[in-house]
């Protein structure tokens, strides 16, 4: 039996599955029923419900840099500054014309022994950038527009100010990011069609517009899409993508209104998907889709690469190296946060997951420190 069949026989069967799941906390009968059930699902569910290296934080001087503006001046509405100081953060308040970096690196250097951002994911990147090279921990609080990192970190984005229990009373998890070239990034880096259209000053205003007419440009031109080369997982070669997004782990379809989902955060991997017109290793060429995950991916080009970096437009060389970095992020997060999106059907599934090793399951303890 698959993960998928067997979580969509629990979702089919909720009451019967209601009763038995006290019996297996407390039965050797119920115990033995779900042992039945896991032994059939594992190493795979076991796997997807490995948890985060988590520890408890100790934090005595922590900073937070808000961005007054992102998500159209949310940090003010929600009285951020203020709720800051009275959990005992330090507040810096980002003005016009400031280096986010450099103001992140000189709170650490005065003292600060965690630092946080208040912002969009671009600026949240910048800040995470500077806690690894000063090697303290990261935090955010969701005030951006999207927060899709601090939504798949599990923080509540109708509640931002519940992140700050992050320092009153959190934990310490360890979670991937990825380096373009130089840049760090959190979420993705997409090349093509988003891409171009980040780049042009109309799409702040009217993003969907501006993207379908970017559509209709690259569509219209004799060699449609951005002149971009990589070597495919089958060897294969792209010359031209219609578009390409590379993100920190990969990303699974989770329906409106953000329609992609990231399961976990630490898997070492980079999600890669493309639309591109390429030759196979059989020889045959056309409009290709490919998903795949690799830890490293380098494109290259005749021009400069145009990107968008977590929503940040940028311009790189014409050869650029993507590439993950494992657990390389501490980041501080409430204590008892779950990170990543988990599908309903496998909601259940995981539950079984934790109630086995409850009941003492061989092969379903955990192997890293902490839940």
């Amino acid at each position: 039996m698959s993960v998928d069949t067997g979580a969509a026989v629990v979702v089919a069967k909720p009451a019967r599955w209601g009763r038995l799941l006290p019996v297996a906390i407390g039965m050797t009968a119920g115990a033995a029923l779900a042992a039945v059930f896991m032994r059939r699902q594992l190493p795979a569910l076991v796997e997807r419900a490995t948890p985060y290296v988590r520890r408890r934080s100790r934090i005595s001087n922590p900073a937070l840099i808000i961005n007054r503006w992102s998500g159209d001046g949310k940090a003010e509405r929600y009285g951020l500054a203020d709720a800051a100081r009275d959990a005992g953060i330090g507040v810096i308040m980002l003005e016009r014309g400031d280096d986010i970096t450099q103001l992140a690196r000189d709170a650490v250097d005065a003292g600060a022994d965690a630092i946080g951002a208040a912002g969009g994911d671009g600026s949240l990147g910048l800040v995470a950038g500077v806690a690894i090279e000063r090697d303290v921990p990261f935090f955010c609080v969701p005030v951006g527009t999207r927060n899709h990192f601090a939504l798949d970190l599990g923080l509540d984005r109708d509640k931002p100010l519940a992140a700050l229990d992050a320092i009153r009373n959190g934990e310490e998890i360890l979670v991937d990011y990825g380096h373009a070239g130089d840049r760090l990034f959190l979420n993705n880096v997409s090349f093509g069609i988003y891409a171009e259209a980040v780049h042009r000053d109309e799409y702040r205003e009217n993003k969907e517009h501006t993207i379908v007419e970017v559509m209709r440009e690259m569509c219209a031109g004799e060699d449609s899409g951005t002149a971009i080369r990589f070597t495919t997982p089958e060897g294969g070669h792209a010359e031209r993508t219609a578009m390409t997004l590379v993100s920190n782990n990969p990303y699974v379809f989770s329906g409106p209104p953000d329609h992609g989902r990231r399961r976990r955060l630490d898997t070492g991997m980079l999600g890669i998907s493309t639309a591109a017109e390429g030759t196979a290793v059989d020889g045959r060429t056309g409009a290709r889709v490919r998903h795949w995950q690799a830890d490293r991916l380098l494109l290259e080009s005749d021009e400069p690469i145009v990107a968008g970096l977590d929503g940040e437009a940028l311009t790189f060389g014409s050869t650029l190296e993507l590439v993950i970095r494992p657990r390389g992020l501490r980041v501080l997060v409430p204590a008892g946060t779950k990170p990543g999106y988990v599908p309903p059907r496998e909601a259940i599934a995981a539950e079984l997951v934790g109630l086995a090793r409850l009941a003492g399951i061989p092969g379903t303890d955990e192997t890293e420190t902490g839940g």
